[in-house]
């Protein structure tokens, strides 16, 4: 099987990024799963097929879960209760995003240009990626971007994390926009061979609103024709993206 590690920081669309990757003709073709906040406005997608939980399985074991369920409960094959099962069962591609730190780094939210060295080697030696594909922002989706994240913190961070009063000051989207595109994203274009010589950024705010260019860059790097129904794929998310656009 030949690998694509999806790497990107929470909030950066990284999980659809991923499911897009899988939905090339060599690849698993995972369904995904839309997330909701508390009033029932999509928020999120899942890419369960494409999931290796590094800190308590095997990149091995994560390849199995599909396989196990799809013997076990043949009743439920092709439906949501399967949401790992690929459609595609002659893949010989899997593009993977590994949790909890979605991109490897020595500190989850204040990025200081640390990468995890142990965890990034483990994860090469265990899944041996050709090509780790890193996502970043610039101008595209910006506005959506920072709106969503505060929206997601305020559904899912309990209010006695520590962190929340971190989310909570007087003026958050201004403070993550410093954090990402101050800091985050100019680090990670600047440095993304410190992840390895097969590493690239992808913009995915120009995947999102079908940048030509930058899709047929995507498929170069994992070796796909370009999808004909690629408009067809991106506009749910599209769509969800600019309902935080206010």
């Amino acid at each position: 099987m030949e690998n694509h590690l999806v790497l990107y920081q929470a909030g950066h669309c990284g999980t659809f990024l991923v499911w897009l990757i899988n939905q090339h003709k060599n690849f698993g073709q995972y369904p995904y799963q839309w997330k909701y906040t508390k009033k029932g406005h999509k928020l999120d997608l899942g890419c369960f097929g494409a999931d290796w939980y590094v800190d308590r399985e095997t990149f091995v074991e994560s390849r199995e879960h599909w396989k196990i369920d799809f013997d076990s409960y043949p009743e439920d094959r092709g439906t949501k209760y399967q949401p790992k099962e690929p459609r595609n069962k002659d893949r010989t591609k899997d593009a993977i995003k590994i949790l909890p730190n979605h991109l490897c780094q020595s500190q989850l939210v204040q990025m200081k240009g640390e990468i995890d060295e142990t965890l990034l080697k483990k994860v090469n030696d265990e899944m041996n990626p050709k090509t780790i594909i890193i996502a970043v922002a610039d101008k595209h989706l910006k506005t959506e971007i920072l709106n969503r994240w505060i929206v997601w913190r305020e559904t899912n961070v309990p209010s006695d994390k520590e962190l929340y009063a971190f989310d909570r000051n007087k003026n958050p989207v201004r403070m993550w926009e410093q954090l990402w595109w101050g800091k985050l994203f100019p680090w990670l274009k600047e440095n993304v061979r410190l992840y390895g010589d097969n590493a690239h950024t992808i913009d995915i705010g120009k995947i999102i609103f079908y940048d030509k260019q930058e899709y047929l860059k995507l498929c170069k790097i994992i070796g796909e024709e370009p999808l004909e129904n690629i408009d067809e794929l991106i506009s749910p998310m599209r769509e969800m993206m600019e309902s935080y656009k206010n």
